[in-house]
């Protein structure tokens, strides 16, 4: 399994309903994802995303790991705000 070696910086509009921000990169060195609106974004590793679970970015909060390949995935109960995205 080779590694990722370039580095990928995109946005995602995070939607009221569960939302798309990164699918499984068994290559993937390290996210970080930063919530750039005014709403709290949920995320979830391998899963589902849905409202009160998973991991919880306020506004300006931001998210890294170097452990996880598979896919992630957010909503924003309270409005769509969008997320941007840092990936190697």
């Amino acid at each position: 399994m080779s590694r990722t070696t370039a580095i990928t910086n995109t946005g995602v509009s995070v939607g009221t309903g569960d939302t798309a921000i990164l699918p499984l990169d068994q290559g993937r060195r390290e996210l970080t994802i930063v919530n750039d609106g005014a709403n709290v974004v949920y995320l979830a590793l391998g899963a589902t995303a849905a409202a009160n679970s998973g991991i919880r970015l306020a506004a300006g909060a931001s998210y890294t790991t170097n452990l996880w390949e598979g896919t992630v995935r957010g909503i924003a109960p309270a409005g769509a705000t969008n997320v941007t995205v840092c990936v190697y």
